[in-house]
């Protein structure tokens, strides 16, 4: 039986071990480092959020809000897409109805983290 390990190469030309049931430390750590060499660290952090929609009526105003708000979408996008790509097949049950590069990676923190006694090594 052979062990052969699956990797992922990620844009920027990174290559890691896809997460797998027990590689959650080394691939967290490099997912960390990729994500902060690719400027794309606020997105999983925690209190990360879409920038917000107010009313104000001034064009200028409008127009940053939505600038920055196209800016979030497409720096979430790109976060989320890296995650997807290093999450190994039996693991990727894990993502599921995660809408944001947040949302995932907190649930896999939540399933990979020990807490307590109900928490699961990986």
């Amino acid at each position: 039986m052979s062990n052969q390990t699956q990797t992922a190469t990620l844009s920027g030309g990174y290559r890691i071990e896809m997460l797998s049931g027990s590689n959650w430390l080394p691939w967290k750590r490099r997912m960390l480092a990729i994500m902060r060499d690719s400027d794309l660290e606020m997105y999983i952090k925690e209190g990360a959020e879409r920038p917000k929609t107010t009313a104000t009526t001034d064009t200028t105003a409008k127009d940053a809000e939505l600038a920055a708000q196209k800016a979030w979408d497409i720096g979430d996008s790109k976060a989320r897409t890296r995650i997807e790509l290093s999450v190994g097949d039996s693991e990727m049950v894990h993502l599921t109805g995660a809408e944001t590069a947040r949302e995932m990676w907190e649930q896999l923190i939540q399933v990979k983290e020990a807490r307590g006694r109900s928490g699961i090594l990986a």
